[in-house]
């Protein structure tokens, strides 16, 4: 993701626009960046555990595409902040 220098809000590609409407603020505490990173993992998790106990032929075809997106979102949004924590702990070394 992050090869130069960083700059103070970084998009975060979710597939959905043609320009990049969410950005993650780079320079947020390394404590805050870690909480939103854990609090979509958990939300994905939590999502995942459900769906595991469930009879999947229960399930409609509509209703697995919206948790699978929305899992999907999540995923890539707690990514997106974790290379950021990433980079800057790099740098920090």
């Amino acid at each position: 993701m992050i090869d130069q220098a960083l700059s103070r809000f970084t998009a975060v590609d979710t597939h959905d626009a043609d320009q990049a409407v969410f950005y993650l603020d780079t320079q947020a505490s390394l404590n805050d960046l870690a909480s939103s990173a854990a609090h979509r993992f958990t939300v994905v998790r939590d999502l995942m555990d459900t769906l595991s106990t469930l009879n999947l032929k229960d399930i409609s075809d509509c209703d697995l595409t919206r948790i699978t997106r929305g899992v999907h979102l999540l995923t890539r949004e707690g990514c997106a902040v974790l290379e950021v924590i990433q980079w800057r702990t790099g740098q920090e070394l």
